[in-house]
């Protein structure tokens, strides 16, 4: 059953990950404005600190008193969540703490770990703040009615090879989204994006090549996911993404993947060759698990693929588009977030890269919103299973 859309004056969010760029697909879909509201969420630009912009709300802030009850933020919180377990509201944990954290007043959507915010100022009453007249509720502020999901997620635990099954979504998951990233190219957020989830408790399912996971950059992503079997599990991506039906593509090098259509022989050796390489680099069998470079299939493909031991192939029904940059027409992390946030579904398969552009920066957005839809954040395994 699809979760509906959010009336106006609400806020939804969602997400998945992907590091490849692929080479001669479509431009990403027509571009979410900033400011204006993209299905009921709304993201403006940040100002600098200390700017005086007069379009932008300002909060007069409530005095502070000599001995506040305090709250240490820690991760995958929102500011939602934090002023439901305190018994007070967004606008009242806003003002008390506007002047320490600016950015609280133009992207509440946006805290992080480690801030101390000050949460009452007496333990029985909590005073809520009275908005003037020139200064109305900003509707980008989410106002979400679903409790919180639960923060537990698991990883690892591999459906059985079985017959083979093409997935977009996971049918029957219930209230939960499959946040997959692909590793195929570009890598450098890739250290830096496993880590904010490590930090947020999000697992997550990888799609990564055999010749990525060779580089610098791509054996430190793959030893994050060995520390972390209870979040991470690894798929399979082919050795060169390579287009498996056509011929072509290729990444760092075109080179492999010359010569027209791929054989059966062909196929097999890309995924068996990444294969040896991420169960050396994780500890992990990628089989059943895996994803086709540019989403290329065709019957000769899965055959090859599932005598390969890879009967489950991952497609996606959200794409955040990440891994084209925004000077070359790419999305915005506010951008990516609201596509993610407004499209997720139960039993959603969210496509990002682990080299995403504004993939990090979206994250900041998407994790705290999906949560407060009351979606579990998971694997593809756990959505399965």
């Amino acid at each position: 059953m699809r979760i509906p859309r959010w009336l106006p004056g609400s806020v939804a969010v969602v997400v998945t990950l992907a590091a490849c760029a692929p080479l001669g697909a479509p431009s990403p879909s027509a571009s979410v404005p900033r400011g204006p509201t993209t299905g009921g969420v709304v993201f403006s630009p940040m100002p600098s600190a200390g700017a005086s912009d007069p379009g932008v709300p300002t909060l007069t802030p409530t005095p502070v008193p000599s001995d506040p009850t305090s709250y240490t933020v820690r991760g995958g919180d929102s500011l939602s969540s934090i002023a439901r377990g305190h018994q007070t509201t967004v606008e009242q944990l806003k003002a008390w703490n506007a002047d320490r954290y600016p950015s609280l007043v133009t992207s509440p959507n946006v805290i992080e770990p480690g801030w101390n915010l000050v949460v009452a100022t007496d333990a029985a009453i909590t005073p809520n703040p009275v908005p003037s007249p020139a200064t109305p509720t900003p509707a980008s502020i989410p106002m979400s009615t679903p409790a919180p999901a639960p923060r537990g997620c698991t990883a690892g635990n591999r459906a059985a090879a079985g017959s083979m099954e093409t997935f977009r979504t996971i049918p029957e998951a219930g209230q939960a989204v499959a946040l997959t990233f692909d590793m195929g190219g570009r890598m450098k957020p890739a250290v830096d994006i496993l880590t904010f989830l490590v930090a947020n408790d999000v697992c997550a399912t990888i799609f990564a090549t055999g010749a990525m996971s060779r580089t610098e950059d791509g054996m430190a992503a793959l030893a994050i996911i060995r520390q972390h079997p209870e979040l991470f599990e690894v798929g399979n991506h082919t050795m060169f993404h390579c287009d498996l039906v056509s011929g072509g593509g290729g990444s760092p090098s075109k080179a492999p993947c010359v010569g027209g259509p791929f054989t059966a022989d062909r196929i097999r050796a890309e995924l068996i060759e990444a294969e040896a390489i991420l169960r050396e680099a994780t500890g992990q069998s990628a089989q059943p698990y895996w994803r086709p470079p540019y989403g290329k299939i065709n019957a000769e493909v899965l055959a090859a693929a599932a005598s390969a031991g890879y009967t489950k192939t991952f497609l996606w029904d959200v794409d955040a588009a990440d891994w084209r940059p925004i000077a070359e027409g790419g999305p915005t992390a506010e951008q990516i977030a609201a596509k993610v946030i407004t499209g997720a579904v139960n039993g959603s398969n969210v496509l990002f890269h682990l080299g995403g552009y504004e993939t990090l920066d979206a994250l900041h957005l998407i994790v705290p919103a999906l949560r407060d839809r009351g979606f579990n954040l998971t694997s593809l395994s756990d959505l399965l299973s």
